[in-house]
C-alpha cells in the first residue's frame, strides 16, 4: 500500500494524480451534500474570473477577430459547454488529463527518464481536449437543458436570463425557456457595439453562428421573472 501511494505522488506522477484526487474529492463533497444536480453548478462556478479577465481584452480581440486565432467561445463550443454544464466539462478534463498522463508515462518509461515528464504533458494535454470533446457529446444525452427539442434557428426571438458572471463579445451563456418545452442552457454573445449584459439580466436571441455555435443577443428592457 505504501509503495502504491508513493508511486501516486512521485514527482513525475503528482502532475496526473493530483486532478484525479480533486474530481474524486469533489464527487464525495457532492454525494455527502445530496447536491448531483450538475446541471446547476454554472450558476455559481460561472467563469465570472474569465470572463472578467477577457472583459480588458475584448476591445484588441473584436479589432481583428477575422485574422485572430480561437477564441474562449471556440474552446467552449468545441467542449459542448452550454449543451454539457460547466462541471461535468471541467471533471472530464482532469479525468482525461490524469488517465492520459498516467498512461504516457507507463507507455514512455518516465520512471527511468523522469526529466521527460514534459512529453507526457504534452500528450495528455491535447489528448484530454479531444477525449471530453467526445465526453461531452455522449453526456449531453443525460442532461435535460441540452437536449434538442426544438433546432437552434428556432429559438431565435425567445428571451434568457444570463446565468454567467456577464456576456462578452465573445462568450457567455443564458437560461431560454422554450414555450411548452424544456430550459436550455445556451453560449451567447453581444455584438461590440452593445451593451454588456450582466448576471440575472434578460437577454433577446437575435442571430445564430452556426459555425461557433454561438448566439448573438441583445439586452431586454423587460425582465423573466
Amino acid at each position: 500500500m505504501i509503495e502504491f501511494l508513493n508511486y501516486l505522488i512521485v514527482s513525475y506522477n503528482v502532475w496526473f494524480t493530483a486532478p484525479l484526487a480533486i474530481v474524486f474529492l469533489l464527487a464525495l463533497f457532492r454525494l455527502a451534500t445530496g447536491a448531483m444536480d450538475f446541471g446547476d453548478v454554472d450558476a455559481d462556478v460561472d467563469m465570472d474570473a474569465d470572463l472578467n479577465a477577457d472583459t480588458d481584452v475584448d476591445a484588441d480581440m473584436d479589432a481583428d477577430t477575422s485574422t485572430q486565432g480561437p477564441s474562449f467561445g471556440d474552446v467552449f463550443g468545441f467542449l459542448n459547454v452550454g449543451r454539457v454544464p460547466l462541471m461535468i466539462v471541467l471533471m472530464s478534463l482532469f479525468v482525461t488529463w490524469g488517465i492520459f498522463g498516467l498512461i504516457a508515462n507507463a507507455l514512455l518509461n518516465i520512471p527511468e527518464t523522469p526529466n521527460r515528464v514534459w512529453i507526457s504533458c504534452i500528450i495528455a494535454f491535447f489528448c484530454c481536449f479531444l477525449g471530453t470533446r467526445y465526453i461531452s457529446i455522449a453526456l449531453s444525452k443525460l442532461f435535460p437543458e441540452s437536449e434538442k427539442a426544438i433546432s437552434d434557428v428556432q429559438l431565435l426571438g425567445l428571451r434568457g436570463r444570463v446565468i454567467s458572471g456577464q456576456i462578452t463579445t465573445t462568450f457567455g451563456t443564458a437560461r431560454v425557456q422554450v414555450p411548452d418545452g424544456p430550459e436550455l442552457t445556451v453560449s451567447c454573445r453581444v455584438e461590440p457595439d452593445g451593451i454588456t449584459p450582466v448576471k440575472g439580466d434578460t437577454v433577446i436571441l437575435i442571430n445564430y453562428d452556426p459555425t461557433k455555435r454561438i448566439f448573438d443577443v441583445k439586452k431586454s428592457e423587460m425582465d423573466i421573472r
